[in-house]
């Protein structure tokens, strides 16, 4: 059986190196999804777009920094949350779903009870990187560590079964 584990995450590189990880040490394969609003994904302060000038490098207009580990969709529009860019298993969920009513409701599907999809779905509309990984038992911890290690909040792991998350880790 897979298991959930949910984390948020204030940008980018952490995002990106967390999920490194965890695919390098195959805590996880196919079953990784990420999801930001379009608008955060340039997030940076003054200091970073100088250095990206001086460096001759653009900076990235979208998850290509997670090619090979995650394919993603075009961006396009989440009820409640507007234009999104979601990469992995998620993405298909979100655009397929017939009548779907954002990603508060694809949460459920993982096992997520209502309070605390509201609550992802929240942080997600202020700008943070949701990162939802499904693994087996055995692995989960493993993954739930790593994303803490790299900076994961509100890190938490479901079971469809369960109604609650077996224990927060953050």
């Amino acid at each position: 059986m897979l298991k959930t584990a949910i984390a948020i995450f204030k940008g980018p590189q952490q995002t990106k190196e967390a999920i490194e990880e965890i695919q390098e040490e195959s805590l996880a394969n196919s079953k990784i999804s990420v999801i930001v609003r379009s608008e955060f994904l340039h997030q940076g302060n003054f200091r970073e777009e100088i250095a990206h000038e001086l460096a001759y490098y653009p900076s990235e207009l979208n998850l290509d920094k997670f090619n090979a580990w995650l394919v993603q969709t075009p961006p396009f529009i989440v009820p409640d949350l507007g234009e999104v860019v979601v990469a992995g298993p998620l993405a298909s969920q979100l655009m397929h779903s017939a009548g779907s009513r954002g990603l508060n409701e694809a949460l459920f599907s993982y096992g997520l009870s209502e309070i605390r999809a509201k609550h992802y779905e929240h942080k997600v509309r202020t700008g943070y990187w949701l990162v939802l990984i499904q693994t087996t038992h055995e692995k989960i911890s493993g993954v739930a560590n790593t994303l803490r290690g790299y900076g994961g909040r509100d890190i938490e792991l479901w079971n469809k079964e369960l109604e609650h998350p077996q224990h927060p880790f953050g």
